[in-house]
């Protein structure tokens, strides 16, 4: 469950710069895209999910700076009030968990306007990314290629 909020988070902190229109972002939306071969119709919708995703997170994370922030000051204090450090704690927890409800709500938007085919799609790259830190151990033992060369530094 941890690991699973934590994931949450680092989504819910990179969202504002996957959405932001640019090379990188623009051909990992493409990626994405023709993966799945989404329609046109489809990456428009993405999109709305995306924005809408961000217009909900954006207030939600400045909230949670801020509590963070508060909570890290109290802290350094001489002799911090347990009931005010507690009440931040909650505080923090409470906008993590509203944080992690609108990725919900965008994962299941997104999903929701996939074809099975597509759906299948994301199944398998899910599949695939959970296998992942198992590919240096099988290349190890020569189980798997190696990986391709990368880019010409």
């Amino acid at each position: 469950m941890k690991r699973w909020l934590l994931g949450v988070c680092v989504v819910a902190l990179a969202v504002p710069v996957v959405a932001q229109e640019g090379p990188i972002q623009q051909r990992g939306m493409e990626a994405v895209a023709n993966f799945l071969q989404l329609t046109p119709e489809q990456v428009d919708q993405w999109k709305g999910l995306l924005d809408t995703q961000e217009a909900a997170l954006a207030p939600l994370r400045d909230l949670l700076r801020d509590t963070e922030r508060a909570l890290g000051e109290l802290l350094r204090s001489d002799n911090p009030d347990p009931t005010a450090v507690g009440s931040l704690v909650l505080q923090g927890k409470n906008i993590k968990e509203q944080m992690e409800e609108v990725h919900r709500t965008y994962l299941h938007g997104f999903e929701g306007m996939l074809t099975p085919e597509q759906a299948g799609r994301l199944a398998a790259i899910r599949r695939a990314e959970r296998l992942e830190p198992l590919f240096p151990a099988f290349r190890l033992f020569g189980l798997l290629p190696p990986p391709p060369p990368g880019p010409a530094q």
